[in-house]
């Protein structure tokens, strides 16, 4: 099966290491436990079958497929805390490498007191209106989505964790701009993130709203 069909993954293009992926997931050799109808496998967990994959395929140096934060932690949260509209529309193409996701995290004052977040998310109808920013976001330039933490309400005397959202917000709305933060390499893997009036539905919060802090930690 390797032999016959890894290809140059390495070198390949986009198309390739999607080709590769759903290859993967079609055999049981990726997505290997998350159910068919959102777009894996679909078989039941096994941590000695999973063990014997990963020896066979670091032996025959075959690549185990795609990761990254949308498939490593977007996923196992929808799973978890999404809805089920939000697990049907989101969780196959992610699998299949066909939305790239990044993590909506950090901002110039709130890196590790993460709570201290100041991006701000207010209602209005049936979309929050989305105005700050993040940074160090990691492969922000290449990324279509972004699942991202927003304040949606901040009462006097609550703790700081309560009153943010967990927010999937796509970076191809009106108002959005993705700034690469090239290093000394010349390489622009992490950037800034800058909001400006963007409109988001309201039924792309994961979780309840102002619950965040709890969907996060999921």
């Amino acid at each position: 099966f390797l032999d016959a069909h890894r290809g140059d993954y390495a070198q390949g293009s986009a198309n390739d290491v999607r080709a590769w992926q759903k290859l993967l997931i079609d055999n049981g050799y990726a997505a290997r436990t998350i159910p068919r109808e959102y777009g894996g496998y679909g078989a039941e967990p096994d941590i000695l079958k999973g063990r014997i994959i990963a020896e066979e395929f670091i032996a025959a140096g075959a690549p185990r497929g795609m990761a990254g934060q949308g498939i490593s932690m977007l996923v196992p949260t929808l799973l978890e805390v999404g809805s089920e509209e939000q697990k049907t529309r989101w969780i196959g193409p992610t699998l299949r490498g066909e939305i790239m996701w990044c993590q909506g995290y950090s901002e110039p004052n709130a890196g590790s007191d993460l709570a201290s977040l100041r991006t701000r998310a207010d209602r209005d109808g049936d979309d929050y209106v989305v105005n700050g920013q993040k940074i160090w976001t990691t492969l922000g330039p290449g990324a279509d989505w972004m699942f991202a933490l927003v304040r949606t309400s901040k009462a006097e005397g609550m703790a700081k964790q309560r009153g943010i959202t967990f927010l999937l917000i796509n970076l191809k709305t009106p108002g959005v701009k993705v700034r690469p933060i090239v290093n000394l390499k010349g390489e622009g893997e992490f950037s800034e993130v800058l909001f400006d009036n963007v409109r988001v539905p309201v039924s792309n919060v994961v979780g309840r709203i102002d619950d965040g802090w709890n969907v996060a930690n999921t």
